[in-house]
């Protein structure tokens, strides 16, 4: 993989999850909201991507509890969903 592309795919990833930050910041999401917890996981695989390529191990640790976190997160998710929908449709 070239230098310029590594160094896009890792830009790109840092900004995920940069823009996240900002957004939950912000508070235009919460840390519990579908969009952070999608910008995260794409964020740190783009990361983990550039930082397996330029072998910096500890950091690839890193990316991978941050990819496993957000899946949880987004299950999470759609576990809180289904269980609402469930909810609303015996309460009808």
């Amino acid at each position: 993989m070239s230098d310029t592309l590594l160094t896009v795919i890792g830009t790109a990833g840092a900004a995920l999850i940069l823009f996240g930050f900002y957004r939950t910041s912000i508070g235009r999401w919460t840390n519990k909201s579908f969009w952070y917890e999608l910008d995260n996981l794409l964020g740190a695989g783009l990361l983990m991507i550039y930082n397996l390529n330029r072998s910096a191990h500890i950091s690839v640790v890193l990316d991978v509890v941050w990819v496993v976190v957000a899946l949880r997160g987004i299950t999470s998710i759609h576990e809180r969903r289904n269980k609402a929908a469930k909810n609303k449709k015996h309460s009808v």
